[in-house]
């Protein structure tokens, strides 16, 4: 009911986002065709949307074609006891939800941290990620890096750029204890619940995110701005979040006391 309310008000405010608003502001901030790109989103932040969630979708999809690929977090955070690749709902919000439903969406298996992905490369960057770790650089979102992908944040802070985590594992920050908890997934190919890994996370503050982190990339140059509708913009190369994190783990986290949680 409150999200209805939301979205009533923001259309009689006049805070109105089409498809080709969005089309024509993406392409400003520089995606073409043949694009990849990691998208991190929230519907509300546009104002309305003429289509919902899955206009936005359309969008994304129709600036990287031909030859482009999008994908997107679609984590639980360990909300789900097992995880199903086919089952599990995203919690990323409604833009990435209408992206897993897609017949064409290839979506990896992780406990915790899946992704989903529509392009040619999808399959590729799905692939391998129990074994790669939730933030390895054989992840998803390693591979994406490695490729040259690009991240957007469309009305989402920094905080949700989870390529700041990679940089963290890369760098083998100490607060985080890698691939440490026991968790469970459905086989896809067996239907068995299985074993699987996740990160135990740190148990007190960072001194990287966000702000910090967010700070260095804008001082060196590497973040780009844009306004659709309501939406800030933001647009990222994965590699250049990845070194920037790295950097300042090295740097920093040597003297931090921040260690992960302690598990049973």
């Amino acid at each position: 009911m409150w999200k209805r309310l939301k979205r009533f008000w923001r259309r009689v405010r006049g805070v109105c986002v089409a498809r080709a608003d969005i089309i024509s502001g993406l392409r400003a901030l520089g995606i073409r065709s043949g694009d990849l790109i990691q998208v991190h989103s929230s519907l509300s932040s546009f104002g309305f949307v003429e289509g919902g969630a899955g206009a936005v979708v359309d969008a994304l999809l129709e600036l990287v074609a031909p030859g482009g690929t999008v994908m997107m977090p679609t984590f639980n955070h360990g909300a789900e006891s097992i995880f199903d690749v086919r089952s599990s709902p995203s919690y990323n919000g409604a833009i990435t939800e209408a992206l897993r439903r897609r017949p064409q969406a290839v979506r990896s298996v992780h406990a915790t941290h899946a992704y989903a992905a529509i392009g040619p490369l999808a399959d590729e960057l799905c692939s391998g990620h129990l074994e790669a770790g939730t933030f390895g650089m054989e992840s998803p979102l390693g591979k994406l890096a490695q490729r040259g992908g690009w991240i957007f944040l469309l009305g989402v802070g920094m905080n949700r750029c989870t390529a700041g985590h990679l940089g963290e594992r890369r760098a083998r920050a100490h607060c985080i204890g890698w691939d440490r908890e026991p968790r469970r997934i459905r086989d896809p190919k067996t239907g068995k619940v299985v074993p699987a890994a996740a990160d135990v996370w740190r148990d007190g503050p960072c001194q990287i995110e966000w702000d910090p982190l967010e700070r260095q990339m804008r001082e060196r140059g590497l973040i780009q701005d844009g306004r659709i509708g309501d939406c800030h913009v933001m647009r990222m190369k994965a590699m250049d979040v990845i070194d920037v994190a790295s950097e300042m783990v090295r740097e920093i986290c040597p003297a931090c006391r921040t260690m992960p949680l302690k598990t049973r």
